[in-house]
């Protein structure tokens, strides 16, 4: 949402309606069935937008759950082969997955290879729409690290493929997203005329409701936290303490 100040956010958003806006994920390879459990209380008592998992959590899940679901594909470093990753996808769609969240081939894109690229996330997208769940495709900006190489990517991305989401970072790599990152992917689809088709997702290293606001004033629609309760709780405080 750029161009609004983060003190307009916290006006414009009731505690439940930025709830509406959080992908709790579980994605570390220690989660256990008890934490599982808890991110499925979580996901239902708050309302949240979807509970993103890993594939076994998934096959998991699903019989405990009539909300939202998703899964990674790729994950976390997205270099696996073009017939693997459609094999996982194809997997997770049989357990029930509502959305896809797909770690693009950065390596590949760094080698220069972007017929590669392109072709991967063609294929990819596909079998989401086939399915008919929600695609969303992680570039890692943390890696591109730079404003020429992630609007290089979301462009590449936007003309050929048109995922869901553009996704800034699976959150498994050296640094956080920084909203610098969400401002390019933003004006770029803007300046190709495809910011209506295509969503931002905002992931990597957001664990306080302010850092949740930043994102969004930065242009996100959604976005995804390991700890979404403790901003959910945090934005209610900060409600409170500033009368709003």
């Amino acid at each position: 949402m750029p161009g609004i100040s983060v003190e307009d956010l916290i006006k414009a958003f009731t505690v439940e309606e930025l709830a509406k806006r959080i992908d709790h994920a579980v994605l570390k390879p220690s989660a256990s069935m008890s934490e599982l459990e808890k991110a499925i209380k979580e996901l239902e008592n708050y309302n949240l937008r979807c509970l993103i998992l890993t594939p076994t959590l998934l096959r998991e899940a699903r019989s405990h759950t009539r909300k939202c679901l998703g899964a990674v594909v790729g994950f976390p470093f997205g270099y696996t082969t073009i017939e693997s990753k459609v094999k996982e996808l194809e997997d997770i769609v049989g357990y029930g997955a509502d959305e896809a969240d797909i770690v693009a081939n950065t390596q590949a894109l760094l080698l220069g290879k972007e017929e590669y690229y392109i072709n991967e996330l063609k294929a990819l997208v596909e079998v989401c729409r086939s399915a008919k769940i929600k695609c969303k495709i992680i570039i890692e900006t943390p890696i591109l690290n730079s404003v020429d190489l992630i609007a290089k990517a979301v462009e590449l991305i936007a003309k050929n493929v048109e995922p869901d989401y553009i996704k800034t970072s699976t959150g498994f790599v050296d640094r956080p997203t920084y909203p610098e990152d969400v401002v390019v992917i933003d004006t770029t689809l803007r300046k190709l005329g495809l910011r209506d088709r295509i969503g931002v997702k905002a992931s990597g290293g957001i664990r306080t409701a302010v850092q949740a606001l930043t994102m969004l004033a930065s242009g996100a629609d959604i976005l995804g936290a390991s700890r979404p309760v403790s901003i959910l709780e945090g934005y209610k405080k900060l409600k409170d303490t500033l009368g709003i």
